[in-house]
């Protein structure tokens, strides 16, 4: 398995946001508990651990879609990620390549996470149109184009990859 670290821009983007999802929830249940103890505890008080829930759970959803590694098989390319993976067919595959970051820095976000463990989702520039991304650092790209799709992923080692993957497709 090619395993999908993460770069330090998502490192960044992780510990600021996630710290920050995770002070605010801890900030809404304090509250709560100060409200109990204090016996000035009214009806309305009852949302605050119903917001501190939905925080924690939006932070684990996306921890659950972050990018673990990437696997190539005889039938193609597998992307996984933390609670399931999908296959890319090798019949698929028009063609791999490496691409450099400038290519698709300033791609727009269209439906996905931006940086909290990595960067998954729908993205679009202009070179490019719309893409799947499941990368976790940008210094490492690799580009598999298929005739209905781009996806870009980014594994540790990309001459390896690319090696092993040029391999399958042939």
């Amino acid at each position: 398995m090619f395993r999908a670290s993460l770069g330090s821009t998502a490192k960044i983007i992780t510990a600021i946001v996630g710290g920050l999802l995770c002070f605010l929830g801890m900030l809404f249940i304090f509250f709560f508990v100060i409200s109990l103890l204090s016996g000035n505890f009214q009806k309305r008080d009852v949302i605050m651990p119903i917001i501190a829930l939905g925080i924690f759970s939006i932070l684990y959803y996306i921890y659950t879609q972050r990018t673990v590694g990437y696997e190539i098989f005889n039938e193609g390319i597998k992307v996984i990620t933390a609670n399931r993976s999908e296959l890319i067919k090798k019949e698929d595959i028009l063609n791999i390549e490496s691409i450099n970051y400038s290519r698709i820095k300033g791609s727009v976000r269209n439906f996905g996470i931006g940086g909290v463990f990595g960067f998954t989702g729908t993205f679009s520039n202009k070179e490019f149109g719309e893409m799947i991304w499941f990368v976790t650092r940008t210094d490492n790209l690799i580009m598999i184009n298929t005739a209905k799709q781009k996806i870009v992923i980014s594994p540790e080692d990309v001459q390896l990859f690319l090696t092993k993957s040029t391999e399958i497709i042939k």
